[in-house]
């Protein structure tokens, strides 16, 4: 029941799994430890009020994130005179790559919890992650510029379902807010032809939900994220 995540163990370096389904936790204890011991560490994933707490406990799951999932209407992300000031670069048009250290903190990371994190090894996962998706999505990777210096990017991946936004970025000396960097993203999304996008964010990163609430967003059920992360190694 616990699926082996490629992403996390290429960025780990380790066996890492990811459990989708609650019911693992039904699982009598020797299975469960026996599954959970190939993975140098696992997360689950599950709607908060599908979990029973006690259960977690005893499986060694501990939490570290809540998400809320939105959906927004793209279409109706009103634009303004201020964004004229910025320029969009797009990754299909205009290769580009992003470094980890050109990449502002994420202070709301729920993997800072994992025993032997560091803030490079973060770093790491997003420049990763961003490398992957340009690879993969490159008409939907956006970089924003003012005056011909990077402020930020946003990453996202067109679906059956809406404009997947996985991953809006400020640069680390980034002179704009977030709420440019956003709304200049999606009004060029706008102007490409999406209509709806759906992505989830971390409850702690009240900037991220005030500019959403700010653009229109609908907010949708919570998703509670658990860790298990073994014995040390």
């Amino acid at each position: 029941m616990i699926r082996g995540h490629r992403f996390h163990s290429e960025w780990w370096g380790a066996p890492v799994g990811v459990i989708d389904d609650p019911a693992f936790l039904s699982l009598p204890a020797e299975e469960r430890a026996r599954q959970l011991s190939e993975y140098s560490w696992v997360e689950l994933r599950a709607g908060m009020k599908s979990i029973d707490p006690l259960a977690l406990h005893e499986a060694g799951f501990t939490q570290i994130d809540t998400q809320v999932a939105f959906r927004i209407n793209i279409a109706q992300v009103p634009s303004g005179p201020s964004l004229a000031a910025f320029d969009v670069e797009r990754a299909s048009d205009s290769p580009f790559m992003i470094a980890g250290d050109e990449i502002a903190p994420f202070t709301h990371e729920r993997f800072r919890h994992i025993r032997g994190i560091t803030a490079e090894r973060i770093d790491a996962r997003f420049a990763l992650w961003a490398r992957q998706h340009l690879a993969m999505h490159p008409e939907w990777c956006l970089r924003i510029t003012s005056g011909g210096i990077t402020q930020g990017w946003f990453l996202s991946a067109m679906t059956k379902e809406g404009l997947n936004l996985e991953l809006a970025m400020l640069h680390r000396q980034a002179t704009i807010s977030g709420m440019y960097l956003y709304q200049k993203a999606l009004t060029t999304y706008a102007a490409f032809g999406a209509r709806v996008g759906f992505a989830r964010f971390s409850v702690e990163n009240t900037a991220v939900m005030n500019i959403y609430a700010r653009l229109g967003a609908q907010f949708l059920a919570p998703l509670g994220i658990w860790l298990w992360t073994g014995e040390e190694r």
